[in-house]
């Protein structure tokens, strides 16, 4: 299967953000709390320092632009950077309901887009946790290479349905972390 089509699931959760956007843009008062919010795509990064893995909420860099794209023009989109190349293939995974995925690493630095259900992401020497829901992205980093004992993924849905795709020779996205623990609910524009 070709990546780029796997692709359309994210979009297509992506391209809810437009309503969000809008709402937020019109309404003055929504960000004054915070600047960042309605401005980037936030997301969960499940990374590594000390060779522990850590979580943190970023905000992609240069954030919501407006499409020039074919089929999009005038929706607003977040480029996330080159995708698949030698780092393995996409995948598309249909978890059992109340799935322990236990403690591992990420088998590759992945996007994993959580389509329906949700993923319950915990550190195995910290008490920090992330819960990332139906239409939302979590960024996987914490390879056995910079993280010895790696996270512990829980679905505590009924049935949990993953997009897992790996991220390409371009690496990381630019991004700027808003803090340590997973982001909130009320940071997510989708």
């Amino acid at each position: 299967m070709h990546v780029p089509a796997l692709l359309f699931p994210l979009l297509a959760s992506l391209a809810l953000a437009r309503q969000s956007q809008s709402q937020l843009s019109n309404n003055p008062s929504a960000n004054t709390s915070n600047p960042d919010l309605g401005k980037n795509l936030n997301i969960t990064v499940i990374g590594a320092r000390n060779n522990r893995s850590t979580l943190e909420c970023w905000a992609v860099e240069p954030g919501w632009e407006s499409s020039t794209q074919k089929g999009e023009v005038g929706s607003s989109h977040v480029n996330l950077g080159q995708i698949g190349g030698s780092a393995g293939n996409a995948s598309y995974s249909v978890l059992p309901a109340h799935f322990d995925g236990g403690r591992h690493n990420a088998p590759a630095a992945q996007y994993v887009i959580i389509l329906q259900g949700m993923a319950h992401v915990t550190l195995p020497d910290s008490d920090a946790e992330a819960f990332v829901p139906s239409g939302r992205a979590l960024l996987a980093l914490d390879t056995p290479d910079v993280s010895a004992l790696g996270h512990i993924t829980r679905y505590p849905a009924e049935r949990t349905v993953a997009l897992q795709i790996p991220l390409g020779a371009g690496g990381v996205p630019k991004h700027r972390v808003l803090h340590q623990g997973g982001c909130s609910k009320a940071e997510h524009v989708v």
